[in-house]
């Protein structure tokens, strides 16, 4: 290849001038190539030109004053990337100058979906041309209340997490560094720090017990509380954790001074009129009492719709009219054991002569465990 000063053909002999021209056309050849880039007084603006000492094809800019590179003439494609793809050796960098309804990176038929550069080191994504996330040093924030979404085993459903629609400032949760154990509960420490912790319901009083009704559904049956006070509870039922019934405690502990539930109580009338052949009882009212069962004058057992525990302890009243003919009454328990499993036998007598059964038109009974 030819190396020439310029590109004029002289006015010479037919020799020198045949010489020049093959210098000219060989220099033409070759792109011009040299090991060093050509000097100013060769170039033209848009003349191509080969440097062999990098193989670097350039072209002349428009001014004249310096070589555009093209590419490598030893590397497939001249280096670059083409139309079709492939895989990139150095950074590619994208328009800086767009927004969310033009974004930088984006798809055919779809170029409002796609990358954005929203400012210095924040970067955008957007969507139908609004930006609904972005990118930064904090981490991912999704725009106008955009959920987190956690799709099922064929993503037919899914469970999401969002923001409130109006937030007064701003707040972060940091996770537990680990899972807690089961049953336990995930609490904050008011400052957004998040941890497992047990139900401490030996903490429960009357300044953190909040007031008002409690709910109709039932307590789970692991539910055990040792302590629980406040003013006022109130509920439509309550239920013990195990078989037994629940005992009402002062605030000593002691039983004596405040209960148990009752565990059946019934108000009836016997009255037979001083008639042996009278066999009568009727049921006023009743709690877990099935029936009453007139054995004679002034003897009577009251049968449990459920069983309770045996050698419970009953008591019973005369409510209305203590006198039968003129004759004082007293109640007494046919088993110093109390009522059995399934009810319990009183006699209704004279107190002065317990043989001396008497009818009475309210009898009531009340059985406690």
């Amino acid at each position: 290849m030819a190396d020439v000063s310029n590109y004029t053909i002289e006015n010479a002999s037919g020799a020198n001038v045949r010489i020049d021209l093959n210098n000219v056309f060989s220099a033409i050849q070759s792109l011009n190539s040299k090991s060093t880039d050509l000097a100013q007084s060769q170039c033209v603006a848009g003349m191509p030109f080969l440097n062999t000492a990098t193989n670097t094809l350039k072209i002349r800019n428009s001014t004249n004053n310096g070589f555009t590179d093209i590419g490598n003439i030893d590397t497939a494609n001249l280096g670059l990337l083409p139309r079709a793809g492939g895989a990139m050796s150095g950074v590619l960098e994208l328009d800086d100058s767009n927004s969310a309804s033009t974004p930088a990176l984006s798809f055919d038929g779809d170029e409002d979906l796609g990358l954005f550069r929203k400012s210095a080191n924040i970067m955008g994504f957007s969507s139908g041309g609004t930006e609904q996330m972005v990118f930064d040093a904090n981490g991912l924030t999704l725009r106008t209340q955009n959920e987190v979404r956690f799709g099922d085993s064929d993503s037919s459903n899914f469970t999401s997490f969002k923001a409130a629609g109006t937030l007064s400032g701003n707040t972060t949760f940091t996770l537990p560094s680990a899972d807690g154990s089961s049953g336990q509960f995930l609490k904050t420490n008011g400052s957004g720090v998040l941890s497992f912790a047990t139900v401490d319901f030996t903490s429960l009083n009357a300044s953190n017990l909040t007031s008002g009704t409690i709910p109709t559904a039932r307590f789970p049956s692991n539910f055990s509380p040792t302590t629980v006070s406040a003013t006022t509870s109130q509920a439509t039922r309550f239920r013990s954790n195990n078989s037994s019934s629940p005992v009402f405690q002062n605030s000593s502990g002691s039983e004596t001074a405040a209960g148990r539930l009752v565990r059946a109580c019934v108000e009836f009338d016997g009255f037979r009129g001083g008639n042996a052949s009278d066999n009568f009882a009727s049921i006023s009212g009743q709690f877990n009492v099935s029936s009453i069962t007139d054995h004679s004058e002034g003897i009577f057992t009251a049968n449990f719709s459920s069983s309770v525990p045996s050698n419970a302890t009953t008591c019973a009243t005369i409510d209305i009219d203590r006198f039968t003919f003129n004759n004082h009454c007293v109640i007494y328990l046919s088993s110093t054991g109390g009522a059995t499993t399934s009810g319990v036998k009183i006699h209704i007598t004279n107190p002065n002569n317990s043989g001396h059964v008497l009818d009475k038109n309210s009898t009531n009974i009340a059985v406690f465990a």
